[in-house]
């Protein structure tokens, strides 16, 4: 049994900065002084059941592959952001917060994101826009924040002032760490068709439309503008890579990856994420990603003519909508 819980603690050390003392965390977990926790690491004190389910769930740990370290068929999958209500939205701003400032603090630390939607991170504080993606996350037919009540009208959409908090916290955090994000053609057209599904269904206005078009193109033009300069935000060190593919299919998947510890994120029912701690298939899963970069073309940093070319196609899909908003109007109105 000693071999399993020499691989528990090895585990456990592993999601540690190189700085922090495993005797001393282990001590501050279990609440025992260092001496106590220094026997539990050696072996000369028994690890007690609750002991190791405290420090199993402290450190997102699976005592299932503990027992079954060597066999590599099984893996502990965790269900942990699912956001249908301001309280559950809330809740996983705050998680994502605490993964994305503890990645940003380990060694040789990033995010690698498969972007099929724009990432919620560039969405601009205090804004229409922001307060319109927070919408959509919370009033889509058949969530639990509209089962009983029906579609709510944009006009009539209320956040809470701790919400907005965490979405600001969330939005910084990402300012910490280095991103590598893919994107295709399609990584702009669910906020587009967001916006005109709104409006054709009258939820939000003409005025309310025009509004969130020109705010997004503004966003769109902030994130060329930055990833011109690969930097998360300006008078930072922090790298923002982006790469344009044609060929690899998006799906939201993000991978936090650091030389200590990593985390996939797979996205499975519209706004629900599944966590894997494993590192088996968190490098597998950036094995793959790495080799849907291969078949991308980078467009941040000096690679000026590939970058204008597919923003230039994300302008156009927004004046597109843009028109299309302002001609039906213009014709009813006839």
């Amino acid at each position: 049994m000693n071999e399993e819980i020499e691989y528990f603690f090895c585990q456990i050390k592993q999601k540690l900065p190189n700085n922090i003392s495993l005797v001393e965390e282990i001590a501050s977990v279990l609440d025992i002084n260092y001496d106590a926790a220094y026997r539990r690491i050696n072996h000369k004190t028994e690890l007690s059941f609750k002991e190791a389910l405290s420090l199993a769930k402290f450190y997102k740990v699976s005592l299932n592959n503990i027992y079954s370290f060597k066999e590599k068929e099984s893996i502990v999958v965790q269900k942990n952001y699912n956001f249908q209500t301001n309280n559950t939205l809330e809740s996983f701003f705050i998680k994502s917060n605490k993964l994305v400032n503890l990645f940003s603090k380990l060694e040789n630390s990033e995010v690698l994101y498969a972007a099929k939607d724009i990432p919620l991170y560039y969405f601009p504080q205090n804004s229409l826009l922001q307060r319109f993606q927070i919408y959509i996350l919370l009033n889509l037919p058949n969530s639990k924040e509209n089962s009983k009540t029906g579609e709510i009208a944009f006009e009539k959409f209320n956040i809470s002032s701790s919400l907005i908090y965490e979405s600001i916290c969330f939005k910084n955090a990402f300012k910490k760490v280095n991103c590598i994000e893919i994107w295709d053609d399609h990584t702009i057209n669910s906020i587009l068709y967001q916006i005109y599904y709104c409006y054709k269904i009258k939820l939000t206005n003409q005025e309310q439309a025009i509004q969130l078009c020109d705010e997004l193109k503004l966003m769109i033009t902030s994130i060329e503008n930055k990833i011109k300069k690969e930097s998360r935000d300006e008078n930072s060190s922090v790298k923002n890579k982006m790469y344009y593919s044609k060929l690899v299919c998006l799906n939201n998947t993000v991978v936090f990856n650091s030389k200590k510890t990593k985390t996939l994120l797979i996205p499975y029912i519209r706004t629900s994420y599944l966590r894997i701690d494993d590192n088996l298939i968190c490098e597998e899963t950036i094995s793959a990603f790495n080799k849907k970069i291969q078949l991308s073309k980078k467009i941040s940093g000096n690679a000026e003519v590939d970058r204008k070319l597919f923003f230039s196609s994300m302008y156009q899909k927004i004046n597109g909508i843009y028109n299309q908003i302002i001609n039906e109007e213009t014709l009813f109105s006839l």
